[in-house]
């Protein structure tokens, strides 16, 4: 399944369940965690809206995918337990909207400028970095390593 496929497909889950809640629970708290999160909440607030029921501080989208990724990088590099590595990340799930701080990082780590950027940039993209390696293996095994 290509990533056109995945949003198509869980658009309409997407469009459909959120419908039903701004119907049946308006004022229900929505955590959307469904792949692409980024364009999700978009179309869940969109429905919302459609119904009359918008209220942004009740919809939120839910991921710790790219806080594993950081977390596992950053412990990568400087040799450290995974479980033990703290990096907060902000901002969207795709691309350069995925904002890693790794200045926040518990433990405190410290990387040279080119190998934070280069570090960075590999957070921001390890999506892409997985859709690659599955080489079109499937839906299941691109998204259940997601």
């Amino acid at each position: 399944m290509t990533r056109d496929d995945l949003f198509n497909t869980n658009a309409s889950i997407v469009a459909t369940l959120t419908s039903a809640c701004a119907k049946h629970c308006p004022e229900a708290m929505i955590c959307i965690i469904s792949n692409p999160v980024n364009s999700t909440i978009p179309i869940t607030s969109e429905v919302f809206k459609k119904h009359g029921v918008y209220n942004p501080n009740r919809i939120f989208g839910v991921t710790t995918l790219d806080i594993v990724r950081a977390n596992t990088f950053v412990a990568e590099l400087k040799g450290l337990d995974p479980a033990r590595v703290s990096v907060p990340v902000i901002g969207g799930h795709a691309g350069k909207t995925i904002i890693p701080l790794i200045s926040q990082c518990t433990p405190k780590v410290d990387f040279p400028q080119d190998q934070l950027e280069k570090l960075t940039g590999r957070i921001q993209e390890a999506g892409t970095e997985v859709v690659k390696a599955k080489a079109g293996a499937g839906w299941f095994l691109t998204t259940a390593s997601r």
